[in-house]
């Protein structure tokens, strides 16, 4: 089958590239200069190589933004209508499906909410909650996962929103999510 001229013209532009020399740091966990761990980086060839996409690795593990227990957590991406952002935030929009994350590491966490994400899309639901909880006795808020849980979500393209659930439906330990439909 032949190239078309687009294939052709970037394989010419392209043809003087060479990767960048990684440096490892000398941690036990073996990142790279970007901060991104090996095993993260082997997880996203090994997927890439076999045409599927690898569920977690795919979100950041970047620099995360604390946020406090009792701190309301919100996203929504720009054209989502007024009135179905309001649905969210009061909790009226009935929570088709839910994952708890309490008692999960972070990497475990993160796999989950990718496919959690994931499932959710083939069944075409258009509400669902997490459950991260609120990590009170937690000293450094980064690591806590209602931090990470705010960072992962903004980065997946299938969630529209985001608001911390109201006080009966979980409160500021739990967030409801708006889906993309299909």
């Amino acid at each position: 089958m032949p190239d078309s001229d687009d294939d052709q013209s970037f394989r010419e532009t392209m043809s003087d590239v060479r990767p960048l020399r990684s440096k490892l740091h000398a941690d036990s966990g073996q990142k790279t200069n970007s901060g991104v761990p090996q095993s993260t980086l082997r997880a996203r060839r090994k997927a890439a190589e076999q045409g599927r996409p690898c569920a977690g690795a795919a979100l950041s593990e970047a620099w995360i933004e604390p946020i406090e227990p009792e701190e309301y957590i919100k996203f929504a991406r720009p054209g989502i209508q007024d009135s179905r952002l309001r649905q969210l935030r009061q909790g009226s929009l009935p929570v088709e499906y839910q994952l708890d994350l309490h008692g999960y590491k972070i990497d475990e966490a993160r796999e989950l909410i990718a496919d959690f994400i994931k499932i959710c899309r083939q069944r075409r639901l258009c509400c669902v909650r997490i459950i991260h909880g609120k990590s009170h006795r937690t000293k450094e808020r980064q690591s806590t996962l209602k931090s990470h849980t705010n960072h992962w979500l903004r980065q997946i393209p299938d969630v529209l929103a985001f608001y911390s659930a109201p006080p009966s439906a979980g409160g500021t330990g739990s967030v409801l999510i708006l889906l993309k439909r299909k």
